[in-house]
């Protein structure tokens, strides 16, 4: 699976002018969390080319004092790797959207995550004053000395992005009008992308033990109505697909979605197998010929969150 295995130090307690840690995160956990689960890096902080995994960690302390996480680092290679078509899969087969779904309780929140470094608090504020619901809002550390992407990342119960507005009845007046806030306001985030530089929105929702993810990039409003209008359709989709592979013992811990530049339609970049494998179609996350330059590894700051909503939490 992997065509590079290099050492590297993934974490210290460095310090800004101001003396205030640069990535205030516990050592400990966070070697604790690569090694039971591993963690993804990617280029760009974009998840949509992720390069490899930190496959193993530990905390070191330097004779001057410094603490430090140093890490095991394994590159993609194609290795290991299966097709959606290897499958028997046909990832373009359209999905019905359910024709009922239950209302959403008082419980449910929006996960919302960004590097304060990338993405300014007055615009999160003014994107977040409209919210239908209640938000937890999570601070990432990409720590880019030059950061290209300013990567968003949007937890949303699955509920609310399998509803489709056109076909999706609710038992309650309440309980659509709650799907249909959620609606306009993501419609209200993707208008405010046309003021950033170079965003990259991730939606993340959680179903069935996978995580689905659906990329949204750049800053074309128009363009991302009409993602955000199939999103319903591709949804349902993802789900299908997640069952389809799991009944045949390739159980999807992510799958991810891209939106297609030119057929605007949405379809399956990857996915990741819970043995580590990948499922993909895409030949840009084959091979790695060489070490790539803006190489990212996505912390969260401060104490530990949900970064994705989950009906289990609810329950």
């Amino acid at each position: 699976m992997f065509g590079k295995i290099v050492s590297s130090v993934v974490w210290s307690d460095a310090t800004a002018p101001d003396g205030q840690q640069l990535v205030p995160v516990d050592p400990l956990a966070l070697a604790a969390d690569i090694n039971t689960n591993g963690f993804a890096f990617l280029k760009g902080h974009d998840p949509g080319v992720p390069l490899g995994k930190v496959l193993r960690a530990a905390v070191f302390t330097s004779p001057g004092g410094t603490k430090f996480v140093a890490a095991i680092l394994g590159y993609y290679a194609g290795g290991n790797r299966l097709s959606f078509r290897d499958l028997g899969f046909d990832p373009a087969t359209v999905v019905s959207s359910p024709s009922l779904l239950p209302a959403l309780t008082d419980a449910c929140w929006i996960n919302f995550a960004s590097d304060p470094r990338e993405v300014e608090s007055a615009w999160l504020e003014d994107v977040l004053s409209t919210a239908p619901l209640r938000v937890e809002r999570i601070e990432l550390s990409h720590n880019a000395a030059e950061p290209l992407q300013e990567l968003i990342r949007v937890g949303l119960l699955f509920m609310a992005l399998v509803w489709n507005p056109f076909i999706t009845t609710i038992a309650t007046e309440a309980g659509k009008d709650a799907y249909a806030g959620i609606h306009r306001w993501l419609r209200t985030l993707f208008e405010k992308l046309a003021e950033r530089h170079n965003p990259v929105v991730e939606i993340q929702s959680y179903h069935d033990e996978c995580q689905f993810s659906f990329i949204f990039r750049g800053t074309d409003v128009k363009r991302h109505y009409a993602a955000h209008d199939a999103l319903p359709v591709a949804v349902a989709q993802a789900e299908q697909l997640a069952a389809n592979m799991k009944s045949i013992g390739n159980t999807p811990k992510l799958i991810l979605y891209e939106f297609h530049p030119q057929d605007d339609k949405w379809f399956p970049s990857y996915a990741e197998l819970y043995d580590g494998r990948f499922v993909t179609d895409n030949n840009i996350l084959i091979a790695v010929e060489q070490l790539p330059s803006g190489l990212s590894l996505g912390l969260s700051r401060g104490k530990d969150k949900p970064r994705v909503p989950s009906v289990k939490r609810l329950s």
